[in-house]
């Protein structure tokens, strides 16, 4: 092998050792970034589905001798670039979810829905969520 050839392929050897390192760098910081990004969505929907459950109690706690109590309560508009859903109902209880990915957070809100006769409801994270209570029907909307 003359001295030309060995340089051409010790060229290509490194040259192909620092692409493969380059390219498996790259994915270990994509990996650490989606598995961030993860991370951030799931607590912030835990986080959202907190708060709108210490609104609801608040709500249906507020005002003892009204007959409706209707509060307003604004969200972060998005979480990670997505907007949330919000959603009441009955059988699941209440639902925050980022619908494009699948990922949702629900709770019961302490069992205090078992109590409601009625709850329902959708909203979004990008306009302000009207939680209204009506003591004398018992029913909890989510608008």
């Amino acid at each position: 092998m003359s001295k030309g050839q060995s340089l051409v392929i010790q060229f290509i050897a490194f040259f192909l050792i620092g692409f493969s390192l380059f390219v498996s760098t790259s994915n270990i910081f994509q990996y650490q970034s989606k598995a961030f990004q993860d991370m951030i969505i799931d607590s912030s929907l835990n986080l959202s589905n907190s708060y709108l459950s210490s609104a609801i109690i608040a709500t249906i706690n507020s005002c003892k001798n009204c007959d409706s109590v209707n509060i307003t309560v604004k969200l972060q508009n998005t979480t990670a670039d997505y907007v949330l859903g919000i959603g009441i109902s009955q059988a699941s209880g209440l639902s925050v979810s980022i619908p494009p990915i699948g990922k949702y957070s629900s709770s019961n809100v302490h069992n205090i829905i078992s109590f409601l006769t009625q709850c329902s409801g959708n909203s979004t994270s990008n306009k302000p969520i009207s939680l209204t209570f009506n003591k004398n029907q018992n029913k909890l909307e989510v608008k």
